[in-house]
């Protein structure tokens, strides 16, 4: 019955340090200047309750984006390069998400959604380009044709490593239960 118990607990803390490392995968979204980028976090576990809604958006762990307290928006410490450039989603349920709009290089960097009360904090890396130019719209100055492409796209940063966890989880948790 100890040896049991042993890998027992032991499954039960790979399992514990998988869902971790779930959580602390974060995302690489890209946009260009001028445009708007959607900055996602959602939390949709439960419903939270109006006390619980309080959201921290925060950029490179310093500067104040976007704050929601008690469910209300709170424009009062936001930092001014972020001032009329944040549109929420607090119309929906558990969505936090955010679109920062007039992108500039400078806005390239991490930002991070934290919710305190449900311990989630959600972290992505912004990527700002310039807009590119298509040789034969800079040759014909006359020219039509629209040279704007997607401005925004998210990807899982470090997918290989997810994945590695993954595998690495299924494989312990096999060997767990073979002992």
């Amino acid at each position: 019955i100890n040896f049991y118990f042993f890998c027992l607990c032991r499954c039960w803390v790979i399992y514990l340090l998988f869902l971790h490392l779930i959580d602390k995968v974060s995302l690489e979204v890209s946009g260009f200047v001028g445009d708007s980028v959607l900055l996602p976090c959602l939390y949709q576990e439960r419903e939270l309750k109006p006390e619980e809604i309080n959201v921290f958006w925060r950029y490179n762990d310093s500067k104040n984006v976007y704050d929601i307290i008690k469910g209300n928006p709170s424009t009062d410490k936001q930092d001014a390069v972020f001032k009329g450039r944040i549109k929420n989603f607090l119309s929906k349920k558990g969505d936090f998400s955010i679109v920062l709009s007039n992108l500039m290089v400078t806005d390239a960097g991490q930002f991070s959604c934290d919710i305190p009360s449900v311990e989630k904090d959600s972290k992505l890396t912004l990527h700002v380009k310039a807009h590119p130019t298509m040789s034969t719209t800079a040759s014909n100055p006359n020219s039509t044709s629209d040279t704007r492409s997607c401005s925004m796209k998210s990807q899982p940063e470090g997918i290989a490593t997810f994945l590695t966890v993954v595998l690495e989880f299924f494989l312990l948790h096999f060997i767990c239960v073979l002992y």
